[in-house]
């Protein structure tokens, strides 16, 4: 016999779902989901972010508190990183781009955690479309050199 899900209409979407699309309202209400759905929170909170570019902005410039919030996420200290950033002379050590801190990506191997590098944000994408492969890097390497490319280095 099947478990019964339940479901729960989304406040803002007004679509049935069920409830492991909610997240929990978290701290003392965590036994409380949210309102609205997952999608929902997204978009809305998608679109707060592309119309409050400044006040974006000013969050993430705030270091310490972001660097370190960062840091913690990838289980190194906000000095570790500095150092290896400090190491790479402040550049992303793919590109050779300089970088800010506060617009830097914290590359990691998503297998183990290790942290590996500090990234521009382009850079840092690219290996994960990638797949974080050398295989796949090496035959788009080699398809590049074959059929040209544009740019300097």
């Amino acid at each position: 016999m099947a478990a019964d899900i339940e479901i729960k209409t989304c406040t803002m979407c007004r679509v049935k779902k069920p409830t492991s699309n909610y997240r929990s309202r978290g701290g003392k209400m965590r036994h409380l989901l949210k309102s609205r759905c997952n999608q929902c929170l997204h978009k809305a909170n998608k679109t707060w972010v592309e119309n409050n570019p400044i006040r974006v902005r000013g969050y993430r410039d705030r270091d310490p508190w972001t660097l370190f919030r960062r840091c913690s996420r990838r289980n190194i200290t906000p000095e570790q990183f500095i150092s290896v950033y400090e190491k790479q002379k402040r550049c992303c050590a793919i590109c050779r781009k300089e970088i800010e801190i506060g617009n830097s990506a914290i590359d990691h191997n998503h297998k183990t955690g290790e942290f590996r590098g500090v990234l521009c944000k382009q850079c840092n994408r690219g290996l994960g479309m990638f797949l974080d492969s050398p295989f796949v890097l090496k035959n788009a390497l080699e398809y590049l050199e074959d059929l040209g490319f544009y740019g300097e280095k």
